[in-house]
């Protein structure tokens, strides 16, 4: 399997281009959530990392400091809204203003759809939909509206079309990618964009902790540029989004998944049970 390279050291934007500005971002200690919040730091941005385990959010803060940046890591489940008032307000307490969210938190299990029960579906929308939602309002209320500025991303899945064995979840990204477009119908007048961000299989700590290598090469394999995804790639693309550079993008999704989602699912579909159909 072929992945792209870490690259630990580097300068997406130039080191000034969101000085000033404060980022939120939650499920920041690991994975997509890391990697963005240290592209957003080398871009100058102050960075409030969130998630539900002390240890990494306080590494990532670490690095975010080595970086120029200030950081602050806030533990928070974001399912519950008490814990979600007292993020925005730490974040507010700290920084003043919140111009930057990145909705990164969420989770998912693979399931054959008939056995997902009515618990398990709403435990997955409870996290990618509902707790999204109430995040984002609160951040939207208490800071950016009054501020007239903003950027707000949701992070969706690709393929788009549908995943096997992810049907709760993948329902659960499309909302999110419809939410990202009525929200920029909404809340440009208040100077605030959103932008749904829909990544292929990203090779990320949780990727090559659940799943085989051959899992893994098999995804690849689907790939027009025959590799999987790092979290800087979708990082990368986050940190000029929230630029000026991306200034004129508003109520979109952008694929980050190496050219998968137009190639299709690339591999054999199941034979139907009981013979052709």
């Amino acid at each position: 399997m072929t992945v792209a390279p870490r690259p630990e050291e580097r300068e997406v934007l130039h080191p000034d281009a969101l000085r000033g500005k404060v980022a939120l971002v939650t499920g920041g200690g690991t994975g997509i959530g890391r990697a963005t919040a240290l592209d957003l730091a080398r871009a100058g941005a102050d960075v409030v990392v969130a998630g539900r385990r002390l240890e990494p959010l306080e590494k990532v803060v670490a690095e975010v400091e080595s970086l120029g940046a200030r950081g602050l890591a806030v533990v928070t489940d974001v399912r519950e809204e008490d814990q979600i008032a007292a993020l925005v307000t730490q974040a507010l307490d700290q920084f003043g203003r919140i111009d930057i969210l990145v909705n990164n938190a969420g989770g998912q299990f693979s399931a054959a759809a008939e056995d997902i029960t009515l618990k398990g579906w709403r435990a997955v929308h409870r996290l990618a939909v509902d707790a999204t939602w109430a995040l984002t309002r609160e951040v939207a209320t208490r800071s950016m509206i009054p501020n007239r500025s903003g950027v707000v991303f949701f992070i969706a899945f690709s393929p788009r079309r549908g995943i096997p064995g992810f049907v709760h979840a993948a329902s659960a990204r499309a909302a999110i990618e419809n939410l990202a477009a009525g929200l920029a119908l909404e809340w440009s007048q208040y100077g605030i964009r959103s932008i749904c961000v829909a990544p292929g299989t990203i090779a990320t700590e949780g990727l090559g902790d659940n799943y085989t290598d051959e899992d893994r090469g098999r995804w690849a394999e689907a790939v027009p540029m025959g590799r999987l995804g790092s979290p800087e790639d979708v990082s990368g693309l986050i940190a000029f989004l929230a630029s000026p550079g991306g200034s004129y993008i508003t109520g979109t999704t952008i694929v980050v998944d190496g050219g998968a989602d137009a190639w299709g699912i690339g591999h054999a579909a199941p034979a139907p049970e009981g013979g052709q159909q």
